[in-house]
Formats: C-alpha cells, sequence, structure tokens
C-alpha cells in the first residue's frame, strides 16, 4: 500500500488559479419565492423550518416555509423601521433584527410571529451574531463604532466596546467563544475573547475587510472584501494569514455550513455562487439571479438560501456534494486498493487524524475505538505507524517537552505484541529524545512493541 500525506499547504496552489476538484457535479436546483422590498439578510430556525427575511424600505419582516419556498406570513413593523440584518437562535426560536437608521433592535418569537421586544440600543445598527451558547448577542453601530453586547435572557445592554472604526460583519466561533469584527474602513479584524468581553487582539488581513465567515471544521477565517480580488484565509489557532483565494471583484457575503464543511460565497458583479470545500477547494460555481448577496446554508442539507434585493426575493440553491467524514490524509488511502484491511484502517486512522483537531481528547475513546473495530495483531501496523510518523514530523516543531503516556498507547503495544514479549510502558514520553524512524522502519517485524506505538507514534504533536 502506499501513503500520502495531503495537508493545507496544497491548497497554495489556488494562489495559480481557482479549479474545481476531480468529480464535483454541477447540477443545481433553484426555487424562488417574492419578498418585501429590498431583502438584505436572511435566517434560518432549522427546527420550524423557518426563514426570516428583512426587508430593509417595505419595514417588514418575510417568514417562509424552507422546505417548500412558500410566504407563511409578513410581520410588519412600524412606518419609521428599516430592518437591516438578522440572526435567529434556533435553541430558544428567538428572531433578532437589527435596524441601520433608527439603531433599534428588534425581537421576535419565532414560534408565535410576534414582536416580543424593540429596544432602542444605538445609532445604526448593523450586523450582529449570537453565541448560543451564552446567550449572548454581538450588534454592531455603524456611527458609534462600538459592539454592543446584549443579554438575550433579560433583552439588556451588559457591555459596549469602543473600536477605531466601523464595525462590519460580525461573526462568534461557537466552538472557542471568540468573536470577530470586522472594520470596514481600515485593514484591522477585531478580536473578543466571549468569556471576559474584552479585546484581546488584531488581525491584518491585507485588505479592507467587510465580509467575514468562520469554517469550524478546520478553524480558518475567510475575509472577503468588496472591491478585492481574493478572499483571505486565516488560521485561527495562530491568527496569521494562511493563503489568498483568488476571485472576481464583488465578492462580500459569505456563508458555512458547519456539519458539510461547506463555505458559500455571492458575487454580486457576476451573479454566481462560489462553493469551496472544508479545505477550501473550489468544487463548483453556480449561476444565480441578479445581484446576490446575503445567504444562509441548511445545516442538514445540501440547500443554500440567497437574497435577491434587486428582485425582492429569496431563492433556495441546492447543489450535489460528496460529503466525506474522512480527513485528506484518510483518502489517500482510500484511493488505494491494495489493502485488504482498508475499513479497519480507515476507520482507526480518522480516530487518528482527528486526534489534534479535538478540544476534549479522551485517551477511552481512542482505546474504545480500537477495540470495537476488532484491531488485532494481522492488522496493517507498519501502514499506521508510516502514516503518523509523516503527521508527526509536521508538527513535532510545536511539541512541548514531556506528555504524560496515553493509556490507549498501552493497548496499541498489547494489540501488536507478540507471545512472550517483555516491556514496560513509561509514565512519560520524552518528546526532545531522538528517534531513528527510518531505522525502526526497516526491521518493524523485530521491533518492541513500546518503541512502536509509544515512542513513534506522535503523542507528543497530538498533545
Amino acid at each position: 500500500m502506499k501513503y500520502a500525506y495531503y495537508g493545507i499547504v496544497i491548497l497554495l496552489a489556488l494562489v495559480f488559479g481557482i479549479t474545481a476538484s476531480p468529480g464535483a457535479n454541477a447540477t443545481s436546483f433553484e426555487d424562488s419565492v417574492l419578498v418585501g422590498d429590498f431583502p438584505r439578510d436572511v435566517g434560518l430556525d432549522s427546527t420550524l423550518n423557518n426563514l426570516y427575511v428583512p426587508n430593509y424600505e417595505s419595514g417588514s419582516v418575510s417568514v417562509i416555509d424552507s422546505n417548500n419556498m412558500i410566504l407563511k406570513d409578513t410581520l410588519l413593523f412600524d412606518g419609521q423601521s428599516n430592518p437591516t440584518k438578522i440572526v435567529v437562535d434556533s435553541n430558544r426560536h428567538l428572531v433578532f433584527v437589527s435596524d441601520k437608521i433608527s439603531g433599534v433592535l428588534t425581537i421576535i418569537d419565532g414560534k408565535s410571529g410576534n414582536v416580543i421586544d424593540s429596544i432602542k440600543i444605538g445609532d445604526s445598527l448593523w450586523d450582529l451574531d449570537i453565541n448560543e451558547t451564552t446567550g449572548k448577542l454581538y450588534v454592531s453601530d455603524l456611527i458609534k463604532n462600538e459592539i454592543i453586547i446584549i443579554d438575550t435572557t433579560h433583552f439588556e445592554i451588559i457591555n459596549t466596546i469602543k473600536l477605531d472604526a466601523s464595525p462590519w460583519d460580525v461573526v462568534v466561533n461557537q466552538n472557542s467563544n471568540m468573536v470577530y469584527v470586522a472594520s470596514g474602513t481600515s485593514e484591522t479584524i477585531h478580536v473578543i475573547d466571549g468569556r471576559s468581553d474584552n479585546l484581546v487582539g488584531e488581525i491584518n488581513p491585507g485588505m479592507t475587510p467587510w465580509g467575514l465567515s468562520i469554517n469550524e471544521k478546520n478553524n480558518v477565517l475567510y475575509v472577503s472584501s468588496w472591491d478585492s480580488n481574493s478572499i483571505v484565509v486565516i488560521d485561527l489557532q495562530n491568527d496569521d494569514v494562511l493563503f489568498e483565494i483568488p476571485v472576481i471583484s464583488g465578492v462580500w457575503q459569505m456563508t458555512t455550513n458547519q456539519n458539510n464543511g461547506v463555505t458559500i460565497i455571492s458575487n454580486e458583479h457576476t451573479n454566481e455562487l462560489y462553493l469551496f470545500d472544508e479545505n477550501s477547494r473550489l468544487f463548483q460555481t453556480i449561476i444565480v439571479s441578479d445581484s446576490p448577496q446575503s445567504m444562509i446554508v441548511a445545516p442538514y442539507s445540501n440547500t443554500v438560501y440567497v437574497v435577491n434585493p434587486l428582485e425582492n426575493s429569496i431563492t433556495s440553491v441546492t447543489y450535489d456534494y460528496d460529503f466525506s467524514q474522512f480527513t485528506p490524509i484518510i483518502e489517500a488511502v482510500i484511493s488505494d486498493d491494495s489493502s485488504i484491511n482498508d475499513e479497519l484502517l480507515l476507520e482507526v486512522l480518522d480516530g487518528f487524524s482527528n486526534i489534534p483537531q479535538r478540544q476534549d481528547i479522551d485517551d477511552d475513546l481512542v482505546s474504545g475505538l480500537l477495540q470495537n473495530v476488532g484491531v488485532t495483531g494481522e492488522f496493517d501496523g507498519n501502514g499506521i505507524a508510516s502514516l503518523l510518523i509523516g503527521d508527526y514530523e509536521k508538527k513535532k516543531e510545536f511539541m512541548p517537552e514531556s506528555v504524560p503516556t496515553p493509556s490507549w498507547t498501552v493497548d496499541l503495544a498489547s494489540m501488536f505484541a507478540n507471545d512472550g514479549d517483555v516491556y514496560s510502558i513509561p509514565q512519560t514520553v520524552e518528546c526532545n529524545d531522538d528517534v531513528d524512524f527510518n531505522e525502526i522502519i526497516r526491521d518493524i517485524d523485530n521491533v518492541n512493541p513500546v518503541d512502536l506505538w509509544v515512542n513513534i507514534l506522535p503523542i507528543c504533536a497530538m498533545s
């Protein structure tokens, strides 16, 4: 069996042009429904199957059945309202609507369709996002240059954060509780710690940021600017720019499906949607109606809902995408037909390859994974070791000096040991010890199982 390591580094090729991944299916299906005048945004309650569309010039919010694309209701605000941007808390079925002109925040009960409250909280409210775990709502004010933080249990302001320039897009990383704010008049993305609600840093994307979208599967942030011809991709682990994706200027709005990792970017100039997989590879371009802007994805299907302000409509677009649960390193194994143990190998490798990205690494979980798939001495341990060594080499520069020996390495050693083997398990793995991996692999049949499954495994890099 041949093994290869596929990392995100491969995506640097995108700098020289975007190409669709092999086998991508370009089929898409569209269905549209008319709403009010100049719709600016869209929110989705996936439990109630309701789409909410704020109509900026009609002073209303359209409620649409997301399954059948049928207008269910129109919620009229007062005559001075300009509903602008929207976010939905699907857990509590609450809908929050900003108003760019009046500075009023409107809260809607998604179940009853009634307005719960309208609160004057600023001068020019623009974007907003919610942490559904803490219930904190983050709202940008374009005139006051601040982020207003709302306690959505009591509907009251609990903090404001002053910024140096106008805040545009606001996105909450639901995994890390960090909040990112694009400053539309400077080359700055402000970083807020959602635990303390304090500014903790800034990111310079090298452009004037307008749109933001987080891919929580890969922990990256996509940054767009309306007059730029590239999308900047930022690694949120260290806030560094990874690479740029070339596009035609006119992109701004983005949305990401956190379940399948697909990020969709709309282009107002070309009337296109660009669809990228979880590894930032373009796999489809879809031509849609005039001037697509804001979007929201259905979390459990390949559907995106697109707002068309110039046509006073919203369109559902369904696309074909074969979502794989395996990482690129696993896909490399799938492409090789020479292994008789592919199914077991894939399951075990998938568990290992996800360990560095887990926030709650559980030794028992990994041990159980191995036992559940029935790992035996006939398993291709050499192949697994080769893959893990390659991963180790790429990550070891970030290793600590030493780590406790995980209990699941004991299981691995015992599973692959021969009858009569004598070995002891060290309490810690010394990360600075030099190990001749190539020598061990050359003499794989005679190697001590502890050397193979404790010293060689990328335990330090995983920790």
